[in-house]
């Protein structure tokens, strides 16, 4: 649900989090969600300040039960220190909030009547973020990390299965609460944004995946140079086997060998690209090499 449009970008948020809000204005909590809401969205905004800084274009925001995310024109995969710095820059906030806010305290120049609660929520914020899965913010940091050396898909997969075990392990924590007639309905929702969440992140692997291969002719023209980057392949492999094995900011030349390790051709990223257009991720590699003018 859209919600407004600041310096030229479209704020929504999640039909989850205004649900919460409803409940929350009807059990009288709607003070404390304010000033929730609040934090969340200053977290939310040091990401697209830090995303400005870095020249990526910030298309939308999404504010989200436990934080938001930041939708960037420009491919934020493409480069794991801009997606780790901008991944960052959101728990920093609070940090910066909440120890603003301590030392104006300390100076008996500021007080919060909900005082309680903005330092509860930051460091709520903070640190849940900071938690290595997918979609918090500490999973796109180690998945920025992890790209590096096994590619963008599978380190999506990793930390998108995080999420998933994060998601079951609060199930389990809530389900434990009942059985003491407990009731803490934030650990099932929490539980289900996370879930649908990685569900979400691991299906966009792939298309992440070809979106990086696609940019990388903008990439050279921008920077006019790139990193080369060669691997060596079974002439039966399939095509999505050997882009899993592709990393960010490196462009990839493919050696197709035989069993015996007798060099078969030479396929280069861009005729990668081609032959996925043209045949699909479960061809083979060898049949890229149909066409003569493929071969490097």
């Amino acid at each position: 649900m859209k919600i407004g449009v600041l310096f030229n970008i479209d704020i929504y948020i999640s039909k989850m989090l205004l649900l919460l809000m409803i409940v929350a204005v009807l059990i009288g909590e709607g003070a404390r969600l304010a000033v929730f809401f609040v934090i969340i969205f200053v977290h939310e905004t040091a990401h697209v300040m830090m995303a400005r800084l870095l020249d990526l274009r910030v298309n939308e925001i999404e504010l989200l039960p436990f934080g938001g995310a930041v939708r960037i024109e420009s491919l934020v995969e493409l480069s794991p220190r801009d997606e780790a710095l901008i991944a960052a820059a959101g728990p920093l906030s609070n940090i910066v909030l909440l120890t603003g806010y301590l030392a104006f305290r300390s100076l008996n120049v500021l007080s919060l009547e909900n005082q309680d609660v903005f330092i509860q929520a930051n460091l709520a914020i903070a640190g849940f973020n900071l938690l290595p899965v997918l979609p918090l913010d500490g999973g796109r940091m180690l998945r920025a990390v992890l790209s590096r050396e096994m590619g963008i898909k599978k380190a999506t997969r990793i930390t998108a299965f995080g999420g998933f075990l994060l998601a079951l392990l609060l199930v389990m924590i809530g389900l434990y609460a009942l059985y003491y007639r407990i009731f803490n309905p934030t650990l099932f929702v929490t539980a289900g944004f996370l879930a649908y969440s990685a569900v979400k992140e691991s299906r966009m692997a792939a298309y992440i995946l070809i979106r990086d291969i696609t940019y990388k002719k903008d990439m050279l023209l921008k920077a006019g140079v790139l990193p080369v980057r060669e691997i060596t392949v079974l002439y039966d492999l399939a095509v999505k086997d050997i882009i899993k094995n592709f990393i960010p900011r490196c462009y990839h030349y493919v050696v197709i060998v035989d069993e015996h390790l007798r060099v078969k051709g030479r396929l280069s990223e861009a005729d990668i690209v081609r032959g996925i257009l043209e045949y699909g991720l479960d061809t083979p590699v060898v049949m890229l090499m149909g066409n003569k003018r493929h071969i490097g």
